[in-house]
């Protein structure tokens, strides 16, 4: 089957052929990320569903490349692995403008640029692409050919809804974790301001500051208010929202405000470790777990699986009714927008 430029593609087999590099984005982080990086399953990406839409623009953009090179291998690897690279440099770029954060840092790998990309990467760019184009590509133009334009675009409009109800619960939540970014160097400015004169109190971050006023107050020698206490508990406890974000993006910094990264990622550590002296079942074994052994079959197993998934990444959207339903959802879009 001969692969066909992006710019001969209806919109909705384009937008469709987004979606499909898009998944295979996600699976190729999933399994990168978890053999060599975390040894675990870890849902890559910003969104709740399976999507990295990196991935998704760098194929589109590959599809720009004229079809004669479709059909070579050395140029389509050059190409591809050029065109992705100038991708994820400018995603992220124009992430870092956005919210003031660094999702992924190149910064300890050989032949980096700022942090954003790397050779290696690069590489594995240039790899993917010869993939998709060489033998994915040739299924997905027989499937979407299979199925006609009717039920093209209505799949198109259904996955395209799905996935602006996912966008936009994701923004909350990324304008969510950079207000959490601007008020913990608001309160490290605060307790600066209220103990910087005191001879206990250590101020060179915020981390040392919470420290000295934790000790200070265990000491007996000076009563901290239990307010301003508090106010520190809390900003030790488990949020869910800055878990999910750091848990996905191991290499997250800030440029902007590295103090109150480094607060949050030394507490999501803690934790971490914490949960290793105490280990829990996981979702998924605890799907299994419930299963009485005399029930156990591929058939029971799929099932639960199934309705795990299911409840995993449809459990935001359900949210959306909420967010829609009230003023929240102009706020969001206007602190965003602003």
């Amino acid at each position: 089957m001969k692969v066909v430029p992006i710019y001969e593609m209806t919109i909705y087999n384009a937008f469709l052929v987004f979606i499909i590099f898009s998944v295979i984005g996600w699976i190729s982080e999933v399994i990168f990320v978890g053999l060599f990086v975390e040894h675990k399953f870890v849902n890559r990406g910003f969104l709740h569903g399976p999507l990295c839409p990196i991935y998704g623009f760098g194929g589109l953009v590959i599809l720009l490349l004229p079809s004669r090179l479709y059909s070579t291998w050395i140029p389509l690897f050059l190409a591809s692995m050029v065109l992705c690279t100038v991708v994820e440099y400018f995603s992220s770029w124009i992430l870092e403008k956005l919210f003031h954060t660094l999702w992924w840092d190149y910064s300890k790998v050989p032949l980096n640029i700022h942090g954003r990309v790397c050779l290696l990467m690069s590489v594995l760019f240039g790899f993917l692409g010869l993939f998709v184009i060489r033998f994915a590509m040739p299924h997905i133009v027989n499937i979407l050919n299979s199925i006609g334009m009717v039920w093209a675009k209505r799949f198109a409009l259904i996955i395209l809804a799905i996935m602006l109800v996912d966008v936009t619960l994701t923004v909350r939540k990324l304008v969510d974790f950079r207000t959490a970014l601007v008020k913990i160097k608001e309160f490290g400015e605060s307790l600066k301001t209220r103990y910087g004169k005191e001879e206990w109190f250590k101020g060179n971050t915020i981390s040392e500051m919470i420290t000295s006023i934790e000790a200070q107050d265990k000491s007996g020698k000076e009563k901290i208010h239990p307010q301003l206490m508090e106010s520190i508990k809390k900003l030790q406890q488990k949020h869910p929202t800055i878990e999910r974000f750091l848990l996905r993006f191991p290499t997250i910094r800030s440029r902007v405000y590295p103090e109150s990264m480094n607060l949050l990622k030394h507490h999501f550590l803690l934790r971490q470790e914490k949960a290793k002296e105490n280990p829990s079942p996981s979702p998924t074994e605890r799907l299994v777990l419930t299963i009485p052994f005399s029930e156990i079959s591929i058939a029971s197993l799929k099932k639960r699986f199934i309705s795990y998934l299911l409840l995993f990444y449809l459990k935001d959207y359900i949210i959306l009714c909420k967010v829609l339903s009230t003023k929240d959802f102009i706020k969001t879009s206007t602190i965003f927008l602003t």
